[in-house]
């Protein structure tokens, strides 16, 4: 919860305040995509040793950094090229931290049968409304606010981390080695799902990133842009046992096609729109974009790889989603900004999204094999 409140504080507010210091759209589409080519690059291999060495002594680690790194930044951008080098080091330390927790839940899923992911996840949403709410509330004392504000959330969760004891498959393993990321990837179906969830990243990316550059552009308050993000994470929370009921009646492809598809429609929403109340909402179709994709996306990897792996099959997505998908939506969109509104900016990535829709949908309703068969695949994986 406290590590989503955290995620609130900074990631729709961080375009913003690079654009409040004068960055023009090219140079906050390069700034902007840091964090997401850290996690790109970075994430897989965290993932990795996460599996070896154990992931909760990595996430206190990770916790630990990035709450004094957020301290500092605002004192260290004083230009260009010392925000990126600043920014690059919160990265480094901070973009670990969610994919840590998540696969620590599904550890505790694992080894206990009355639980499922959607249960952790759901804290997630109020988790996200709480950071960005009080961080939105909280802008009128200063651009700087977020950044001490994510520490903050990071400091609380590094508390309630403590004295946490984490399930058997969550402690370390000696027997893993990096060449375990090449056999996840040597599966085919799975790499061109990888592909999917980068091009749909990088449409939501434009939503994820410059909403509040949209809500500047188009007249709104510091008020209705804080309750915009509030309902756009509380709109997940009914999402959460939706997701659940559906994996539990149809492959994971099904209702990714249904987040496909809304997403679209939310991009083409926002493209002809002029209320910034209007936005809110319009926020309320988070929950069936984000939140059915991604629930959809962590089961469809956790039933393709063995759990000694999961860790790592799992920053694999957060790579594609948060990493190449994050990081080809902020150029896209940063220098799309320099050229036109982000009304058009949505409408090209509207579009961008309708086009892999119907990718994804020719191609999971062709591979019933691989997508139905889910025994069979569990045994390949193993061998």
């Amino acid at each position: 919860m406290l590590g989503f409140a955290s995620l609130a504080s900074w990631m729709p507010i961080y375009n913003l305040w690079l654009a409040k210091k004068g960055m023009s759209g090219f140079e906050i589409g390069y700034l902007s995509a840091i964090p997401w080519v850290v996690v790109l690059i970075m994430q897989p291999f965290v993932g990795m040793l996460a599996d070896k060495w154990g992931k909760l002594l990595l996430l206190k680690v990770f916790l630990t950094l990035s709450s004094i790194v957020f301290l500092l930044v605002p004192f260290l951008s004083v230009n260009v090229a010392m925000t990126g080098l600043s920014i690059l080091v919160l990265s480094i330390v901070n973009t670990p931290i969610l994919p840590l927790i998540d696969s620590i839940a599904l550890d505790e899923v694992e080894i206990n049968e009355k639980l499922n992911y959607s249960q952790f996840r759901f804290w997630g949403a109020p988790g996200y409304a709480m950071g960005a709410i009080i961080t939105g509330n909280l802008l009128s004392w200063g651009a700087n606010t977020f950044f001490y504000t994510s520490s903050v959330f990071l400091v609380l969760g590094l508390i309630g981390f403590l004295n946490f004891t984490p399930g058997v498959t969550a402690t370390a393993r000696k027997d893993i080695s990096f060449s375990g990321i090449g056999n996840i990837l040597s599966r085919g179906p799975l790499v061109i799902f990888f592909l999917i969830i980068v091009i749909v990243s990088a449409g939501q990316s434009a939503i994820n990133f410059f909403l509040t550059v949209y809500l500047d552009q188009i007249g709104s308050t510091s008020r209705n842009t804080g309750i915009a993000l509030g309902v756009q994470a509380l709109s997940e929370l009914p999402f959460y046992l939706v997701a659940a009921w559906m994996l539990k009646r149809m492959d994971a492809s099904r209702p990714l096609l249904i987040a496909i598809i809304f997403t679209a429609m939310r991009l083409f929403l926002y493209s002809i729109n002029n209320n910034p109340f209007m936005v809110i909402f319009i926020e309320i179709l988070n929950g069936l974009t984000w939140t059915i994709l991604w629930i959809a996306s962590v089961e469809f990897v956790n039933k393709r790889v063995p759990s000694e792996w999961r860790t790592t099959g799992q920053s694999l997505l957060w790579a594609s989603y948060f990493g190449a998908g994050a990081v080809i939506g902020s150029l896209l969109s940063g220098n799309l900004l320099d050229y036109m509104n982000m009304k058009m900016v949505f409408a090209i990535n509207g579009v961008m999204i309708t086009v892999v829709g119907i990718f994804a949908a020719a191609y999971f309703f062709s591979a019933k094999t691989e997508f139905e068969n889910k025994e069979i695949k569990l045994k390949l994986w193993i061998k």
